[in-house]
């Protein structure tokens, strides 16, 4: 906890009480942490009365500078934890997280028991590649063409299947060709339909003009609830389906078009690379070898 987060803490719960109870002061430490810090800077920041607290003008403008201040600090504190390998940050996205994370940690901390693994979850592909890019992340799980100057290291090899209503005429099929519903069926947005980075979004621009249903959910359970009901189909990968249709009334049919999306874990150049995340890759690489030795001969 940096110098200012007592200041950011308080305006954001507008009360001295709550943010103390919060942050684990008594109220009076608080308080006189926060008139340390305008006597130091030589400005109000906040008006207090009966009611809790606000920013005064001047208190508005520097706590913006405080966050950009606390968040500077963060960042140092991990490059120094970084520089001393103590600190690996890695890119996930859910359905890696669910399938093969466990066991990857359990093996990475048998070795390194004192390393903290921060794991960042990915809002889109490409977000996780610019990350790593600007070395905000160590490495990253990651779906494309591996990026000029950095390293790709395939891990599986992800099929797309159809998500259809179990009573629907769809269900019958032992497989079927996206282009076989285009037009004719609702299509049921998922969190890889708006990520261009993604096999699904392309997909999902040829089914949008047809479409009367237009949102962007975070996660899959929304997407499977609304085929279930049955609003629509979906298209989704074999990973994701794992946890998500246990005991739910769809159907997953086999893609005529065999879609598929390498998932791959995405690395800076090996002169570039930590020592750890030379071993996370190869920890990686031998739990989801395991793991598809495991799932052979299923579908999800």
């Amino acid at each position: 906890m940096g110098k200012y987060a007592p200041v950011i803490k308080t305006a954001e719960c507008g009360s001295m009480t709550r943010a103390a109870q919060t942050m684990g002061y008594t109220q009076p430490s608080l308080g006189y942490i926060i008139n340390n810090i305008e006597n130091e800077l030589g400005v109000k920041i906040f008006y207090r009365d009966q009611r809790g607290v606000t920013l005064t003008e001047a208190g508005v403008g520097l706590l913006e500078i405080m966050r950009q201040i606390e968040a500077m600090e963060m960042r140092l504190q991990e490059a120094a934890r970084v520089s001393k390998w103590e600190l690996l940050r890695v890119g996930i996205f859910s359905d890696v997280a669910a399938q093969w994370m466990p066991g990857i940690l359990e093996a990475f901390y048998e070795a390194y028991p004192d390393v903290v693994v921060k794991l960042e979850q990915e809002s889109c592909y490409l977000n996780g590649e610019l990350d790593v890019k600007e070395h905000k992340l160590d490495c990253c799980f990651f779906i494309g063409q591996c990026p000029p100057g950095m390293e790709s290291f395939p891990l599986y090899e992800d099929p797309y299947y159809l998500v259809v209503e179990e009573k629907s005429y769809l269900a019958s099929l032992k497989e079927v060709s996206v282009w076989d519903v285009v037009g004719k069926y609702q299509f049921i947005p998922t969190n890889e339909s708006f990520d261009m980075g993604s096999t699904i979004h392309e997909i999902y621009q040829l089914f949008a003009r047809f479409s009367r249903l237009d949102f962007q959910p975070q996660e899959n359970q929304m997407a499977i609830a609304l085929v279930e009901k049955g609003l629509g189909i979906t298209v989704l990968p074999g990973l994701t389906l794992i946890d998500l249709i246990p005991n739910r009334a769809v159907k997953i049919i086999p893609l005529k078009d065999r879609l598929t999306r390498t998932v791959s874990l995405l690395c800076p150049r090996e002169s570039e690379r930590s020592h750890l995340t030379e071993v996370f890759l190869r920890l990686t690489q031998q739990r989801v070898d395991a793991w598809r030795t495991a799932q052979e001969n299923k579908s999800p």
